[in-house]
């Protein structure tokens, strides 16, 4: 994930965009982006990564990520419904 996003996460969040905020908020969009390409049909649809609703759920479980890191409550209903809804669009636009 870039720098952009993670400013924007930052404005999001109301979080000071020092240098080690914007690390950490980096490093958890990053490791965010895989969990959810992890949890996406991503192979059958590899444009996926274009719909707005990928990166929402890319942010979503980053958010979450900053203020839990270990997820003690598991994934956010948000996210669980993001995922759902990309993967029935990879599983859609896969099978033309």
């Amino acid at each position: 994930m870039d720098e952009r996003l993670a400013k924007q996460v930052c404005d999001e969040l109301h979080i000071d965009q020092t240098d080690e905020e914007l690390a950490t908020v980096i490093a958890l969009l990053n490791g965010s982006q895989a969990v959810i390409d992890d949890s996406i049909e991503l192979a059958t649809y590899p444009a996926i990564v274009d719909n707005p609703l990928y990166n929402r759920a890319v942010i979503t479980l980053g958010q979450a990520m900053y203020y839990d890191r270990n997820l003690a409550n598991g994934y956010p209903k948000a996210v669980i419904l993001m995922v759902d809804h990309l993967n029935a669009v990879c599983l859609t636009k896969g099978a033309r």
